[in-house]
């Protein structure tokens, strides 16, 4: 039996309900443990995995909450004390998640704003002041058009992190708060893609959002995103005004090939193994953009999540028992263990997304990130994968290696969800 400790605030707790679940834990082979996170683990232990959403307690620690610093303390001085015990996901890995700024920045890096990409996130900037003339120049240098959403600097874990307003005309940078993050708005039908990621699996569903604006003429609005885009929500800031010219009777399918690579590229990037991604389709270009990345988000319509939970979590900790026992310890993968096949000496990690490295050189099958080989064997045929670089001070884990030819087809929908599996 294996042991997991978990914390995740009261709020989350009773929306995921994993208390009441502990029978489908111990049927996958788990005991599960709620962390006193106010004791050392070390009396608690041992554990070998820390489950948790400490966000909230990184936001109050990066503001000097002494509480919060010596909780997060005890949590890494235990996975120093004992570094097989896995933690998902890594401190380090969730830092630039809980910032939007540092978010989009690391977006930028993943090359999804190159000219042949049909994925983008929309021009932002980040601003620290309520002078108008200097706020007026950072969004023209940014290349941000109005009308533009301003989103709270913090991502995560606060009350404010959903509290956002719009921003139509120059006489409304009035209403900027800061710190904060303003995002060129792009219409898109009122209908926001949620793709939900475990481990190497995604889950997709749709979600009501934002109607489309045309008119600059118009004073600020504000909106609590958590509201606007929960299931079935509809109220005058999702509806789509009569006579919208980009409004159709048969709404365009998302490619959902596309949103699978987006959830890999993302989950490497990031360093990341539970997360979900906001996206919209610009009803023009009918481009995908990526207005959002939140961290072990609610999973809200996806069936059988915590079995989903619990299947991933065994999987990552049998690996971690397989390779510790080989003396290949998993602390530190630089891609949280994604092996990715390589095809003619290169990477296949570039199909019709633009990836965080430049172009790989042509090599003998290790990528530019890479230090070593891995070869699966799928029948008669041998497919040489790149096993990402170890960082010594992170603790991700491998996910399960499968040659191109075995990934799964798309399935029908389930209850409004989308899964693929590599």
């Amino acid at each position: 039996m294996k042991r997991v400790g978990y914390w995740i605030s009261e709020k989350k707790a009773k929306s995921l309900n994993l208390e009441d679940q502990k029978e489908v834990f111990r049927n996958a082979g788990i005991e599960l443990i709620k962390l006193d996170i106010f004791r050392p683990l070390e009396d608690q232990g041992p554990f070998d995995l820390i489950l948790h959403k400490f966000t909230g307690l990184m936001v109050k620690a990066e503001e000097g909450d002494t509480a919060s610093l010596t909780v997060l303390q005890n949590v890494k001085d235990y996975i120093r004390c004992h570094p097989t015990c896995l933690l998902v996901d890594t401190f380090d890995s969730l830092k630039n998640l809980i910032d939007r700024n540092e978010q989009y920045k690391t977006l930028l890096r993943c090359h999804l704003l190159d000219s042949d990409s049909c994925v983008f996130t929309p021009t932002f900037v980040e601003l620290t002041t309520t002078d108008i003339s200097i706020n007026k120049a950072r969004l023209q240098q940014a290349n941000v058009k109005f009308p533009f959403v301003c989103k709270p600097i913090v991502a995560h874990s606060t009350s404010l992190s959903h509290k956002m307003c719009i921003i139509f005309n120059e006489s409304g940078l009035k209403d900027v708060q800061p710190p904060c993050v303003a995002q060129t708005f792009i219409n898109h039908n009122a209908v926001l893609y949620k793709v939900f990621v475990i481990g190497d699996k995604q889950y997709i569903t749709e979600r009501p959002s934002l109607k489309n604006f045309y008119n600059e003429d118009q004073e600020t609005i504000y909106f609590d995103s958590s509201q606007i885009s929960k299931p079935n929500c509809s109220n005058a800031l999702t509806e789509l005004d009569d006579g919208d010219p980009n409004q159709t009777d048969s709404p365009a399918k998302p490619d959902l090939e596309l949103l699978k690579e987006l959830g890999q590229v993302v989950g490497l990037e990031f360093q990341i193994q539970l997360f979900g991604i906001d996206v919209i389709v610009d009803c023009i270009t009918k481009k995908y953009a990526v207005i959002d990345i939140n961290a072990f988000p609610g999973y809200e319509g996806v069936d059988g999540f915590v079995q989903l939970l619990c299947n991933h979590l065994m999987t990552l900790m049998n690996r971690q028992a397989a390779n510790t026992g080989n003396d290949r310890s998993l602390a530190g993968n630089k891609h949280n263990g994604h092996h990715l096949p390589l095809e003619n000496g290169y990477c296949d990690r570039r199909k019709r997304l633009k990836y965080s490295s430049p172009e790989p050189e042509e090599h003998s099958g290790v990528c530019s990130k890479c230090c070593d080989n891995l070869f699966l064997s799928s029948g008669n045929k041998t497919v040489q994968m790149c096993q990402a670089k170890s960082l010594s001070e992170d603790l991700s884990v491998q996910v399960e290696n499968r040659a191109k030819s075995d990934v799964i087809p798309w399935k029908q929908p389930i209850n409004g969800c989308v899964e693929h599996s590599l």
